[in-house]
């Protein structure tokens, strides 16, 4: 679907926001660990519910199933707690996210994990070791899995983290969880020991509005918007939470905080003068490779930046040229593309729009109703 923005408007109104993709897919899989129904971790959004949340609570309802389509957090929290919970992982994931490797678990648990021609993933796996290794310098995907599976032991068990750790605000937000439902875990000064627990359902699940999605809303207020957001909370984890701080500095390290890429980008293509983001490197092997095409929708909309070492540089005018912009398949891109069309100078088409339907199945709803004229060509 290729859906055509017109430029120059000024959206006012209010948005509601989605349920957090992070902290949804957490509670709904420990719900179904303390015997709970998943289904409560959305209890109280509104529909459309987005693809990687359906797919967790489906997989939340069989874990045995393991259908985590293309979603990354999904399939790297899913290995461990099958592996304690079953002795083997049986994951059927999309050919993209398939792509992205498993590196990291399969050099913690010695074992492949490279997928069947049919897109699955079948290795016997056990977690007998009481001491794990874990390489944190890419993702904390697989730790917080591990995090969540551990305690499901009848062990105490030991986490040495290696290379550094991405992504933290993403593992305090395990924690939180995991510790919500009775998991017992300590940190040490090289990682994490977690002790036999039994998970139980706890009064109130704290799923909040999804900060990666309120980033682009934000975006446009920076720019000339006046749209109101409901369903934030300022005690969340998301790392998101800080796009308008980070948003204005000239010079900024989103290294714990990647999904703000393409847009933080494009915000800066509203400001006269360089701007720099660094921590870059690692979104090549995102839902598309980020750093580049982060760069690519930039310059298709005639704006100019490229990619340095560890970095994306951005070098703003105040205004894009418009035109027509990729996707590739990228639910961020195209939250990106929106929000450039508040500073082009003609409309903004762009292609392969349905893949919001990831993160954000009513955006172009939303974007609708805050007076921005967008339609299918």
């Amino acid at each position: 679907m290729d859906v055509r923005i017109l430029n120059g408007t000024r959206p006012r109104g209010c948005v509601a926001l989605p349920p957090s993709k992070s902290e949804a897919i957490r509670a709904a899989l420990l719900l179904a660990l303390s015997g709970a129904d998943p289904r409560r971790a959305v209890k109280g959004f509104e529909p459309p519910i987005c693809r990687d949340i359906e797919n967790a609570l489906r997989t939340a309802e069989d874990l045995r199933e393991g259908l985590v389509g293309e979603s990354a957090a999904l399939e790297r929290f899913l290995i461990p707690i099958q592996a304690a919970l079953f002795g083997r992982v049986s994951l059927c994931a999309q050919a993209r996210l398939l792509a992205r490797g498993l590196r990291e678990a399969e050099e913690c648990f010695g074992v492949s994990l490279s997928p069947a021609a049919d897109g699955r993933i079948e290795a016997v796996l056990g977690l007998e070791k009481s001491v794990y290794e874990l390489d944190c310098s890419r993702s904390s995907q697989f730790l917080s899995g591990l995090l969540i599976a551990l305690p499901l032991l009848d062990r105490s068990c030991e986490i040495i983290v290696k290379n550094g750790l991405v992504s933290r605000p993403y593992v305090d937000m395990t924690l939180d969880f995991v510790r919500l439902f009775g998991g017992i875990i300590e940190e040490t000064g090289r990682g994490f020991i977690t002790r036999p627990s039994v998970y139980t359902e706890p009064e109130r699940v704290p799923v909040t509005g999804d900060r990666s999605y309120a980033a682009a809303f934000e975006a446009m207020n920076a720019l000339c918007g006046d749209i109101t957001l409901t369903g934030s909370s300022p005690f969340t984890r998301q790392p998101d939470k800080r796009f308008l701080m980070i948003s204005a500095l000239d010079d900024c390290d989103i290294t714990d905080c990647p999904d703000l890429l393409p847009v933080l980008a494009v915000t800066a293509c509203g400001k006269a003068g360089d701007t720099v983001i660094r921590g870059t490197a690692r979104l090549s092997t995102k839902e598309s490779d980020r750093e580049s095409g982060t760069v690519k929708l930039i310059r298709d909309l005639g704006g100019s930046a490229n990619v340095g070492a560890d970095c994306v540089m951005i070098h703003g005018t105040g205004s894009l040229a418009g035109g027509t912009c990729d996707t590739y398949g990228d639910h961020r891109m195209a939250y990106a593309a929106a929000v450039a069309s508040l500073i082009a100078r003609s409309p903004v088409t762009v292609r392969g729009a349905e893949c919001t339907e990831k993160s954000g199945p009513a955006f172009w709803r939303d974007l609708a109703s805050l007076g921005v004229v967008c339609f299918e060509v």
